[in-house]
């Protein structure tokens, strides 16, 4: 059974000819790339390189054949098969990744928010490892290690503390080898790196239409280990990005499809995600709003766009909430975002535990979001039809004003009801003895009763010293 609910924001005609304005910014303006060794390998590849201003423009045959090249369906791995999941997901459904990059922990034990150390960054990622409906797990940032490291750092803690897919980038170009080098210590060898990857690297746009040296390294590395990517682009409708939706999803389309172009060109068939992380500004203060209507409708616009147009799986900026604490705010934009995007389309969604602004995440809101996801894909995906599931035997069989607790029908199905345990404490004199407990508290209960079975993964004492020796060398040289 296969979840065909989904709807529309845009016609058929509208996506293709978004599609054709893709397909005219890339021929005749292109795109700027500002790192000589990136631009050596388009040109070498055929793309029209200007070396003197750095912009790369594309001849719609090299756009159409990196179209065509690239996988519409593959396997997600982690560092243990048990863990890999495929993409489109077999029955329609989403899967769903931790937020990225947070500096900062809200603290259930003080209501603070306090510095991410390394010792919290591990924890949360053997919580994360721990929850059954987070799927792949992203890079934080570690704090107490030498601030121009951090990424490297936080990425060997990361591979330390979980067999799960890991969602990577760096923070500055020069740190790209040492993350690279990670990988392949976690791995054992570059074969064994490229047989399962268990990382996605993250190249992004600096919008509108230019990338960094950082990224194209990241690109390039990337390519050459054969490490899947997904390609994000972060305009700010307003800022960054125009103001209308649709100009934002065109923007974003254009610069999804520029390093889908470029990654073919450096490694025909390597898997690309494209992702959709627009945001739009509120122009009273400044801000870039995470989740008010008009970026929920940005991202799903553009997402449907660009999954229909390129005929890919498409992973979007989900669980997303600008309150700073789990709240009925935060409860609410979590639930209607993912339910929105997956109705649009979205194949990944991430986001899972972030709090307001781009820094603040919470464990408690991690789990929280988890037993959303669980609700969010019963009550987005199909409902079975069989003859079993309409009990018409039962029916006509029931007397009229009987019931169906002792039928057998009811026994055969009753256990296919999902229970988050969160969302259901039971009969009110139970609730009330139990101290009245509303939902985070609940959560927090959880949370105390998860820390205790927390631990790492299996992995040889001589795999992490390596690893451990690998960060070192990235502060004795760079920090």
């Amino acid at each position: 059974m296969t979840n065909n609910v989904k709807f529309k924001l845009i016609t058929d005609s509208e996506v293709a000819m978004l599609h054709d304005k893709c397909l005219h910014v890339l021929i005749h303006k292109g795109v700027s790339v500002e790192y000589p060794k990136a631009l050596e390998i388009l040109d070498k590849a055929g793309a029209q390189v200007d070396h003197d201003t750095q912009m790369v423009r594309f001849p719609r045959d090299i756009i159409e054949s990196a179209l065509q090249s690239a996988p519409k369906s593959f396997t997600v791995m982690g560092s243990n098969e048990k863990y890999d999941f495929e993409l489109p997901h077999p029955i329609g459904s989403f899967y769903t990744c931790t937020c990225v990059q947070s500096m900062r922990f809200h603290d259930p034990e003080t209501n603070q928010f306090t510095d991410v150390t390394s010792e919290r960054l591990a924890e949360w990622v053997q919580l994360a490892s721990r929850l059954d409906y987070i799927d792949k797990i992203a890079i934080q940032t570690a704090t107490d290690v030498p601030q121009e490291t951090a990424d490297v750092h936080s990425l060997n803690i990361l591979l330390q503390n979980t067999d799960k897919p890991l969602m990577v980038l760096p923070y500055c170009l020069e740190t790209v080898e040492y993350q690279f080098e990670l990988m392949l210590a976690r791995a054992g060898s570059a074969q064994a790196l490229r047989e399962r990857p268990m990382v996605y690297m993250y190249p992004t746009s600096l919008s509108p239409l230019k990338f960094k040296p950082m990224d194209m390294e990241e690109m390039i590395q990337s390519c050459h280990y054969g490490i899947p990517m997904v390609a994000n682009s972060l305009g700010i409708s307003g800022g960054t990005a125009p103001m209308t939706i649709a100009g934002t999803a065109l923007l974003a389309g254009v610069e999804i499809m520029a390093m889908l172009v470029m990654a073919q060109l450096m490694a025909p068939g390597i898997p690309v995600i494209p992702s959709v992380y627009t945001t739009s500004m509120e122009m009273a203060s400044g801000n870039a709003l995470l989740n008010n209507a008009e970026s929920m409708l940005g991202r799903a616009t553009a997402g449907q766009f660009i999954k229909e147009a390129f005929g890919l799986p498409i992973e979007t900026f989900s669980y997303m909430t600008d309150a700073y604490l789990s709240d009925g705010q935060a409860l609410l934009e979590k639930s209607l975002m993912p339910a929105l995007l997956h109705l649009a389309g979205s194949d990944i969604q991430y986001g899972a535990g972030r709090l307001g602004g781009s820094t603040y995440a919470s464990p408690i809101q991690l789990i929280i979001d988890d037993q959303v996801t669980q609700i969010v894909q019963r009550c987005t995906g199909s409902v079975a039809v069989g003859d079993d599931d309409l009990a018409m035997e039962e029916i006509m069989n029931i007397e009229p004003g009987g019931d169906f607790m002792s039928s057998d029908h009811t026994l055969r199905h009753c256990r296919n009801l999902i229970r988050p345990d969160l969302f259901i404490p039971g009969a009110i004199d139970d609730w009330e003895a139990g101290g009245r407990k509303d939902l985070y508290q609940r959560a927090v209960k959880k949370y105390h009763d998860l820390k205790k079975e927390l631990a790492p993964p299996a992995l040889s004492e001589e795999t992490r010293k390596e690893m451990d020796k690998i960060a070192r060398r990235a502060d004795k040289h760079l920090a």
